[in-house]
């Protein structure tokens, strides 16, 4: 049904996984990387690489995430290593040549981490992801996909919602898969790869389709096929009780983003989209409204899984929970309203980015670094730390001197001079302020009550009080 002629896989595949210190990509900081490089038939061919990661001064854990990883941050001080020389180690690997870069849920996680460790130590956060024949996939959507055209394939837990599970602990518990250690980093990509290779030895074809499609060209040729027609896309957007899934319309693309479309959902009540374009002859419509109409914007770069109209028949629509007749009598009112799609293409043009936040560890994606700051960043990673003693540069972007200061704090404090010590204990004390100890103490107090009768997250609980005092001691004595 769906290749029409044999593909092969000439990329070597990187699995990778982290484990973190709390949810947030931008602000929490990772404890433990693991990556292990195959061929293209998934047979290993280096052996695994396991990093870990201290904390800097300016942040504490969050103590749940802890009790999940089971991850102390003196553990990573006894035997790991600086974000800078973490995140140098990291770009290494990850800028190999003709390889993908594959996990579990990492495009909407892992690889969100990895653009923001590149971004705070000056490394490129995106090139690793397409630069020299590179591309990342995920695990989760492959797997997603072989739930909605060949749900025999495997076993499947069950929500009590009815939906299916894809947490990795269920789908390798229910189909016998090793996994000895959940939220531990290598055995949750020795896991992954376990999966990879059970699909692939089940449906290779279907496989290499996947594969295939997910491929930058292959996304573009797919929308150049089907940009005035309804199709299949398979995105958390849906829900889990939609089984991520849905029927779609290409509007357009972005008009400030070449890797960006701009689609809507067929299976919305589009009453709602309607009257928003009459009422916006009056008022202010937001971006926000729009999303709750049913469009969404889809980045290329996340390889979004695309299925032709006619991949589906309408008992399949049936067992997914798409109505089929919805999709097409949307379809059919919007195919020829030019006007209305121009007028939802157009509010993009007005979406730039905002600045809610005055922490330039929120600025990411505000700019690309501008290419002759990249010049100087060759300056920063090919010399050691105390030769940035005496470099005073100018950089064109905002970000890049308050980024370069921090980088230096957070890694090599030994290197600062009286004013920026000054300046690093401020921050200190205003990232760790007395408000912040107190929900923190709070949060803590809450877990070990909640916890009273275990006593190994008793245990980390106990060791992450003395870890905050450590912390609380250095920033007063910094120097």
């Amino acid at each position: 049904m769906f290749l029409k002629d044999n593909n092969t896989i000439n990329q070597s595949f990187i699995f990778y996984d982290y484990e973190t210190f709390g949810l947030n990509v931008s602000l929490d900081k990772v404890s433990q990387f693991c990556s292990i490089q195959t061929d293209n038939n998934f047979n290993f061919i280096y052996n695994k690489v396991i990093l870990f990661c201290y904390p800097p001064l300016d942040y504490l854990p969050d103590p749940e995430s802890i009790l999940i990883t089971k991850i102390l941050p003196q553990d990573t001080q006894k035997n790991g290593m600086n974000e800078y020389f973490f995140a140098k180690k990291i770009y290494d690997i990850f800028s190999q040549r003709n390889v993908c870069i594959i996990g579990y849920n990492n495009i909407n996680f892992d690889n969100l981490i990895t653009r923001n460790i590149f971004y705070r130590n000056l490394l490129d956060p995106y090139e690793w992801s397409w630069k020299n024949g590179n591309f990342s996939w995920d695990v989760l959507n492959i797997l997603r996909a072989f739930y909605i055209f060949y749900p025999d394939i495997m076993l499947w837990r069950y929500n009590s919602n009815g939906s299916v599970s894809f947490k990795l602990s269920d789908i390798t518990y229910i189909n016998d898969i090793v996994h000895t250690d959940a939220h531990n980093a290598y055995s949750d990509v020795m896991a992954t790869i376990s999966i990879v290779k059970y699909l692939y030895k089940k449906n290779k074809k279907f496989f290499l389709f996947l594969y295939r499609i997910s491929q930058k060209k292959s996304i573009f040729y797919f929308i150049s096929k089907n940009y005035n027609k309804p199709f299949f896309y398979l995105s958390s957007f849906f829900g889990s009780i939609n089984n991520n899934f849905g029927c779609v319309m290409f509007l357009g693309m972005h008009p400030l983003y070449k890797n960006v479309l701009i689609i809507i959902n067929l299976s919305m009540n589009f009453k709602k989209i309607f009257r928003l374009y009459s009422r916006s002859i009056h008022e202010t419509v937001s971006i926000n409204q729009l999303f709750n109409c049913g469009v969404q914007i889809i980045y290329i770069n996340k390889s979004p899984l695309f299925f032709a109209y006619n991949s589906m028949s309408i008992k399949d629509c049936d067992r997914v929970n798409i109505n089929y007749l919805r999709c097409q009598k949307n379809f059919f009112l919007l195919q020829n309203n030019i006007h209305l799609k121009n007028w939802i293409v157009s509010y993009f043009s007005l979406n730039k980015f905002e600045e809610k936040d005055d922490d330039v560890d929120l600025m990411l994606y505000k700019n690309f670094f501008h290419s002759s700051d990249k010049r100087l960043f060759s300056f920063i990673h090919n010399n050691t730390p105390i030769n940035w003693t005496q470099w005073f540069p100018k950089f064109v972007d905002t970000r890049v001197e308050e980024i370069f200061f921090r980088l230096k704090a957070r890694n090599f404090v030994h290197i600062l001079n009286f004013s920026e010590i000054k300046r690093w204990k401020l921050h200190c004390k205003y990232k760790i302020n007395a408000v912040y100890i107190k929900d923190y103490m709070s949060k803590i107090k809450y877990l070990q009550l909640k916890y009273r009768s275990n006593k190994k997250k008793i245990f980390l609980l106990e060791q992450i009080i003395i870890y905050m005092n450590n912390i609380i001691y250095n920033i007063n004595h910094i120097f």
